[in-house]
């Protein structure tokens, strides 16, 4: 569907791109939840947390169009060493699993904030809420960025 990629692997341009994009999104993340937690920029935190996530929804959603004009995930990494195998199948599945619970916490976390905090953003009785929910999104979103590279590797490059 997609041009080849730039990496020199057989994934396409989206597919790097994606896999690229995680370079970029953790350390992102991980500076978001600094600002908050120990800075108390909050205000910076909420334009950085909705920036990502429009970012990361209109992303995901060529990707999600990318997969399904090819074919899905295991039509792509077909021709690979690791084509059918156990190891890329619970790699695919176990990222697939990290994603998408990752981008369910992040959108329902980001629209229930939106609507209980002030604007600007101060702490209030959903902070606790928010603490928990906003912990569990980057954990999952971490698991997600751990498990990409090596999906990358079994899928397209070996």
């Amino acid at each position: 569907m997609f041009p080849p990629g730039v990496l020199g692997t057989r994934a396409d341009i989206l597919i790097d791109i994606v896999m690229l994009s995680f370079i970029i999104i953790l350390p992102l993340l991980i500076f978001s939840w600094r600002l908050a937690r120990v800075k108390k920029e909050y205000a910076l935190h909420r334009k950085i947390q909705i920036t990502l996530g429009v970012s990361l929804g209109i992303v995901v959603a060529i990707f999600e169009y990318d997969l399904s004009m090819s074919g899905g995930i295991f039509e792509l990494t077909k021709g690979g060493m690791y084509e059918g195998t156990a190891v890329l199948n619970w790699t695919i599945w176990i990222h697939t699993a990290f994603a998408v619970l990752a981008a369910i916490i992040w959108v329902v976390l980001i629209v229930v904030s939106m609507i209980k905090f002030d604007n600007p953003p101060q702490p209030n009785s959903f902070s606790m809420f928010h603490r928990i929910f906003g912990r569990a999104g980057m954990i999952t979103m971490i698991g997600a960025g751990v498990t990409a590279p090596p999906l990358y590797y079994f899928g397209f490059m070996v």
